[in-house]
C-alpha cells in the first residue's frame, strides 16, 4: 500500500469519527434540551397549581366562618354545601399538577375530609368546631405551599397530619364483601 492510500485512509477514517462524534453530540444536546424543557413545564404547571390552591383555600376560608348552624335543616345549609363543593373540586383538580407527592397527599387527605367539615375528623382531632378547623386546616394548607414554592423543607402540621393518618386508614380498609 503506498503512503498516499494510508493517509487517505486515516483522513476518511478521522472524518468518520468526526461526524459520528458530532452527531452523538446533537443527539445528547436535544435528549437535555427535552429534558429541560419537561422541567419547566412541570415547574410551570406546579408554579400555577400552586397558585391556585392558595387561591382557592383562601375561598374555602372564607367559606367556612359563612358555615350555617350545625344540623342538616338549618336554612342556607344546602347552598353553603354546594358551593363548598365546588372550592373542594377546584382544590382536587389542582392537586393534581402538583409534583410534591407528600404534599399532593396530604391534600388530598384534606379535601376527602372536607378540611375538618367531617364529622369522622372532628372527632379525632378532639375540635367539634367545623368553622375553627376548617380555617386553621386552610391556613396550614397555606403554610406548607408557602415552604414548598420557597423550596424549603416542609414542616409538620396538626390538623393536616391527622387528616393524613385518617386517610390512609380510610384507604387501607378492603372493600365490603370483598373477604379481603
Amino acid at each position: 500500500m503506498s503512503d498516499t492510500l494510508v493517509v487517505g485512509i486515516i483522513g476518511l477514517a478521522g472524518a468518520v469519527v468526526g461526524a459520528l462524534a458530532a452527531f452523538l453530540g446533537v443527539v445528547y444536546q436535544q435528549r437535555q434540551q427535552a429534558r429541560l424543557a419537561d422541567r419547566e413545564r412541570r415547574a410551570a404547571l406546579s408554579q400555577g397549581a400552586v397558585d391556585s390552591l392558595l387561591i382557592d383555600l383562601e375561598a374555602l376560608r372564607d367559606h367556612a366562618w359563612k358555615r350555617p348552624a350545625d344540623g342538616d335543616v338549618a336554612p342556607g345549609w344546602g347552598e353553603w354545601v354546594e358551593e363548598m363543593g365546588r372550592i373542594l373540586a377546584r382544590i382536587r383538580l389542582s392537586i393534581f399538577r402538583l409534583s410534591d407527592r407528600d404534599l399532593r397527599e396530604t391534600l388530598r387527605a384534606a379535601c376527602l375530609f372536607g378540611f375538618g367539615n367531617e364529622d369522622l375528623l372532628q372527632e379525632a382531632i378532639g375540635l367539634r368546631a367545623g368553622r375553627i378547623l376548617m380555617v386553621a386546616m386552610c391556613g396550614e394548607a397555606q403554610e406548607c405551599l408557602g415552604y414548598y414554592l420557597r423550596r424549603e423543607p416542609i414542616p409538620a402540621t396538626r390538623f393536616l397530619s391527622q387528616a393524613r393518618r385518617e386517610y390512609e386508614v380510610v384507604t387501607r380498609q378492603p372493600a365490603p364483601g370483598r373477604g379481603d
